[in-house]
């Protein structure tokens, strides 16, 4: 049993053979110690399992699936405080719980009995403010603890308003306590316990459980070699792993990182199967070429800033995207770069796009992810909307869930969440064409980016347009394309029956032309 206490949503849960994801939990929401016993689970010996406490900060499954606890509030979810205490655990006999033994109760006999109220009073003031002083210089002991928090229980303290003396010293104490900077958590790794060896799953199943397998590394690797793929070590094997895994002997973690930076930039890798190396997958175009980017990468110290600066200052990405007709006709898919390729943007990179050229994108580093913009909500599945431009937030601030992706980064190849995904599908489909025409993302960012523009009052329709393409395409028009474009910006000026006086000043004329600048080709791909 153990002697806990806790509040706003903190809670304990059984964690099965290192399960993360276990979530059937408790939620702890007494502010007094009681006992909560647990079972030692006899009928499960070949199982590892302990139990854990944790805040909100801390606890992988809040908030809780719907159905596996109560229905929160956005703000319940999102009140970072959070707490639990831990005095005691005992072993015990089942079937019986631990009592109170009351000894902090002691100090009150240690004199003969009172003989007046006043006596009594005195005792009680000394033994109080006694187990406050010890706790004052670190030197509290448990009993100390439960005595000091049932007197914070209290209506001396709970009403403290009505007492002169003490309301000042509550107020002050809430003030210092309304400044306490909430925690801030980071994912950790620490080898701890002693390492255990895990049993097979025959055929995968957690039920069929054979004979336990010695932690170590991956046997396919090692067969041909003097390496040993079993580690000797108390601790759990992972350090080790790491170890291995990033060892300048081993060529293929550092092969595999640099062809998925070239495939970053270039938008097809060195192999272009990313996340497949072995024989079924694809053959190096330019293998000495990613032999000798892997073996400068680690004598680098693995810098991935120093491996973009020697990619991106190199002929081949300097090159233009010009095809050249004998070139195509002897490689037609450019597996030997004969021209920089052309290449659609991320689906995060359009919308972040949209949102720089509109104004609209703020720069702020960190916080909270936003909901994505939904036409529905799902409180059963906690789907729910967020603001349409996400705050002009960057994309990679955008929350999501396995339930529903966001339906405008999904539109654009954005992968799915539940697997990963080394090398995205581009696709080209009439649904892209309608989102770009319709999306009220895309629509709401246009009539931003036009009452911009038209708050200006700088210059003439050619220099808008000059201006509109350095924005959208990094570079100014050609004659011809100004002409056209000029053209296009007279023909909405006759459709909404705006003169040619107030054309520089009409909101709805500039929102078309952004609207249209975001329906072109050139928008979405780097040429």
């Amino acid at each position: 049993s153990v002697l806990a206490s806790g509040g706003n949503y903190a809670a304990y849960r059984r964690v099965i053979d290192n399960a993360f994801l276990c979530e059937k939990q408790t939620y702890l929401e007494k502010s007094s110690y009681q006992w909560l016993p647990f079972t030692t689970y006899k009928n499960m010996p070949q199982r590892r399992i302990y139990v854990e406490f944790v805040t909100k900060g801390s606890n992988p499954n809040f908030p809780p699936r719907w159905g596996l606890g109560a229905k929160l509030s956005k703000q319940a979810m999102a009140d970072p405080r959070s707490w639990f205490a831990v005095s005691k655990v005992v072993a015990h006999q089942a079937g019986v719980k631990p009592l109170d033994e009351l000894r902090r109760f002691l100090p009150l006999l240690d004199d003969m009995p009172p003989t007046s109220k006043q006596e009594a009073a005195a005792r009680y003031r000394g033994w109080l403010l006694a187990a406050v002083d010890r706790w004052a210089v670190g030197a509290a002991q448990a009993d100390d603890i439960v005595l000091l928090n049932n007197l914070l229980l209290t209506p001396w303290i709970t009403k403290a308003a009505n007492h002169p003396a003490l309301e000042p010293l509550v107020t002050r104490y809430r003030e210092v306590e309304s400044q306490v900077q909430v925690a801030r958590t980071v994912n950790g790794m620490a080898d701890l316990d002693k390492g255990v060896d895990y049993r097979l799953h025959h055929r995968g199943s957690y039920y069929q459980l054979g004979d336990p397998v010695p932690r170590g590394y991956l046997r396919a690797l090692t067969a041909d070699t003097k390496e040993t793929d079993t580690f000797t070590t108390p601790q759990s094997g992972r350090l080790k792993l790491a170890e291995r895994i990033l060892d300048p002997k081993n060529p293929l973690t550092a092969r595999v990182y640099v062809n998925r930076v070239w495939h970053w930039l270039f938008g097809q890798g060195l192999v272009d199967t990313p996340n497949n190396f072995g024989q079924l997958g694809g053959r190096p175009s330019h293998p000495e070429l990613l032999d000798w980017l892997t073996k400068r990468f680690v004598e680098d110290g693995w810098s991935t800033k120093k491996l973009i600066r020697r990619i991106v200052m190199s002929q081949t990405w300097q090159q233009s995207g010009r095809v050249n007709s004998q070139a195509s006709a002897v490689d037609p898919r450019n597996r030997l770069i004969h021209h920089f390729p052309t290449r659609r943007l991320e689906a995060e990179a359009i919308r972040d796009s949209m949102l720089a050229v509109s104004g609209r994108l703020e720069a702020k580093l960190y916080g909270p992810p936003t909901d994505p913009y939904r036409t529905a909500e799902d409180e059963t599945k906690r789907l729910f909307t967020g603001p349409l431009d996400g705050n002009g937030r960057r994309s990679i601030y955008t929350k999501v869930t396995i339930m529903e992706p966001p339906k405008f980064l999904l539109t654009f190849n954005q992968p799915k969440p539940k697997i990963p995904t080394g090398r995205r599908d581009v696709t080209s489909t009439p649904i892209q064409a309608l989102t770009l025409l319709n999306d009220p993302f895309v629509l709401q960012q246009a009539a931003v980016w036009g009452k911009r523009l038209a708050a200006s009052q700088d210059g003439d329709v050619r220099q808008r347009i000059r201006e509109l393409f350095q924005a959208s395409f990094a570079r100014g028009p050609s004659s011809t394309e100004l002409k056209r474009w000029e053209q296009a910006v007279h023909d909405l000026a006759r459709l909404h029956e705006v003169s040619d006086g107030k054309l520089l000043s009409s909101e709805k004329v500039w929102s078309d032309v952004a609207h249209a600048v975001f329906n072109s080709k050139e928008f979405i791909y780097v040429k």
